[in-house]
């Protein structure tokens, strides 16, 4: 997967972290499982081709937490100081689009095939879009429950007040206004004003 920033691969990571924990039991080993990140751009500024990065402890740097799940990040942008000449042939790929050898030309071309069937083209998601239309959805359904909420809220305090208003109105013997009360809006409003409730 290409990726723009070292926050798209912390994203990205956390991602895979859940999907790993669905995929194992609780204490049951998985095995090894690396997680592998195409950066156009050097997200880390080293200038390094590949970045093999372990997590370790802040306060202990020597200590590595030893869970066989280190990131591997190619950057791209760096192809040329790439030793290997196949991941140098990716790299250059990924980075100005040109297929220049046997690895890039064979990923071309299975690119070609994909682009060539729209719906499947159609239906694939950039990291960004997929992340923006979860936003949004979970942003509409907050929306929807908070009308609920508030719609709730709203008839407690009607009935609240409207309760308020009849038993005043019982308590000072004024049973007629009670129906007035039921009946009309325009009733119901100017005796909460006389009451002050």
């Amino acid at each position: 997967m290409i990726l723009r920033n070292f926050k798209a691969v912390r994203r990205q990571w956390c991602l895979l972290a859940a999907l790993r924990l669905r995929l194992g039991r609780r204490g049951e080993r998985i095995g090894t499982f690396p997680r592998h990140f195409f950066c156009r751009h050097d997200t880390y500024g080293k200038g390094e081709p590949v970045y093999m990065i372990e997590r370790r402890c802040g306060a202990h740097p020597d200590l590595a937490v030893g869970d066989d799940s280190p990131w591997v990040v190619l950057n791209a942008s760096a192809w040329e100081a790439s030793a290997d000449p196949g991941l140098r042939d990716v790299l250059r790929y990924l980075r100005t689009g040109e297929a220049e050898g046997p690895l890039s030309s064979e990923i071309d071309a299975l690119v070609g095939v994909f682009n060539e069937d729209r719906e499947w083209v159609d239906r694939v998601l950039t990291y960004e879009q997929e992340t923006e239309m979860r936003c949004r959805r979970a942003r509409e359904e907050g929306r929807e429950e908070g009308r609920e909420e508030g719609r709730e809220e709203g008839r407690e305090e009607g009935e609240a007040r409207l309760g308020a208003l009849i038993g005043a109105l019982l308590a000072d013997g004024r049973s007629e206004d009670v129906a007035a009360a039921v009946e009309g809006k325009v009733r119901r409003e100017e005796l909460y004003a006389e009451l002050g409730i």
